[in-house]
């Protein structure tokens, strides 16, 4: 037997820890927040926002493995759970590409234009929670299930009470950061640097 019961939750576990560095979070968080912050003051700009949010996801996670590799050292998953992991990222770049087409029309409308269940805010903060619920079940990762539920949850709010376009993306993407940074914090904690500087 090539792999045992026991290897493959060993390999689970290590994948779980693997992704429990928070950066990926941190990142998500900021991007939102900035994305929200934008819509907000310049929504002209939203376009090119999100462009830069785009480009800046293969530099951060390339900063993130030399992050990971330098505390906890260089792992090499199975190739079933690497294809998984590579199913991930397309799917999530997938659902970003596609919320951005979505959000570039939706930008240019006022609240009065929809019923207050979908103002174009809430359906961008919907279609991000769809992303998050989707990515939270290839990987197992329940956290991002709760950032579905405050995803949806700033989405309807901002529509009840009319808020300006941008505000349940500035929220959900602080929630989203701190929560990061309190994962990177145990992270650090759990797993000093093993090489030196």
């Amino acid at each position: 037997m090539t792999n045992p019961p026991e290897l493959r939750e060993l390999e689970r576990e290590s994948y779980g820890e693997s992704y429990s560095d928070g950066v990926i979070d941190i990142f998500v968080g900021i991007s939102t927040a900035w994305l929200g912050a934008m819509w907000l003051t310049w929504p002209g700009y939203l376009p090119g926002a999100a462009a830069l949010v785009a480009v800046s996801i293969s530099p951060m996670m390339a900063r993130r493995k030399r992050f990971v590799e330098a505390r906890t050292g260089y792992v090499k998953f199975t190739e079933q759970r690497r294809r998984r992991e590579r199913a991930v990222y397309t799917t999530a770049g997938f659902l970003f590409a596609g919320l951005m087409l979505v959000a570039r029309p939706l930008g240019s409308l006022q609240s009065d234009d929809l019923d207050w269940a979908v103002g174009p805010d809430s359906l961008i903060a919907w279609l991000l929670a769809l992303v998050a619920v989707a990515i939270g079940i290839i990987v197992v990762a329940k956290r991002t299930f709760a950032y579905a539920a405050v995803l949806i949850a700033t989405g309807a709010i901002a529509a009840m009470v009319e808020a300006q376009l941008g505000w349940p993306l500035l929220v959900s993407g602080v929630v989203i950061f701190l929560t990061g940074l309190v994962m990177t914090r145990r992270f650090l904690d759990r797993h000093p640097r093993t090489e030196t500087s």
